[in-house]
């Protein structure tokens, strides 16, 4: 075995640089992502201490091989009972490190082959339901008009009918984000910093130049990029 698969410092430089150097630096990936990716360490690195009796700082590139991440994948589906989905999530954060030390460790080029071969684990997905058009203007006529967050939240579920936003992208609206004039839409800034733009109805708009002059944004020029949604 080359020396570097047996250097616990070789293990622990590679894994920082990969989250220092390569996540946050060359790749400038999201909060949830990187956040995500940690979570996933968190565990395979506790799942290899009970395992190989090792604590983290002295696991080496040799015992992160893909016999350990095919035991630590069972693991968390049958010890943690997480889904098919949640285990996939987990091996595409250790796919990526492997494909990292392939490039920087070529001793270790193997070992990550291997990791690399474990496949996504196929599963059924469920059939999505959807609202009638009368279920849904129940729901957007629940919140009382009469208040300061009933207004808001009649604004927002319109806004949710109308565009499909993921929470994320909804919440995360800004004054700047809308155009409101010739053809109404909203800009939308979704995960890995991709934005789209998607139309809004007539009567969205309408709703929305009812929230803004009620809200008080208006008089906030030119403070553009404060929240559609004030507390």
């Amino acid at each position: 075995m080359n020396p570097l698969l047996a250097e616990p410092t070789e293990f622990a430089a590679l894994l920082q640089r990969f989250f220092a150097e390569r996540m946050l630096q060359q790749q400038a990936a999201s909060p949830r992502t990187v956040a995500a990716y940690r979570d996933a360490f968190r565990l395979v690195l506790a799942y290899a201490e009970r395992e190989l009796g090792k604590p983290p700082a002295k696991l080496t590139l040799g015992d992160f091989d893909a016999e350990l991440i095919l035991g630590f994948l069972a693991h968390v589906e049958a010890a943690r009972h997480n889904t098919v989905r949640t285990r996939n999530a987990r091996l595409a954060a250790i796919r990526a490190f492997a494909r990292y030390v392939a490039t920087q460790c070529p001793p270790a080029l193997l070992l990550a082959q291997q990791i690399l071969a474990i496949p996504m684990k196929r599963f059924d997905k469920p059939l999505l339901g959807f609202l009638s058009r009368n279920e849904v203007q129940a729901l957007v006529d629940a919140p009382d008009s009469t208040t300061w967050y009933g207004r808001r939240d009649r604004v927002l579920l319109k806004m949710l009918y109308n565009t499909g936003a993921r929470v994320s992208e909804l919440i995360g609206i800004h004054v700047d984000d809308l155009e409101l004039d010739i053809t109404p839409s909203v800009r939308l800034h979704g995960k890995g910093r991709k934005q789209r733009t998607v139309p809004l109805w007539k009567e969205t708009a309408i709703e929305i130049r009812r929230w803004i002059a009620f809200a008080g944004l208006q008089e906030t020029q030119p403070a553009r990029r404060q929240s559609f949604w004030p507390v």
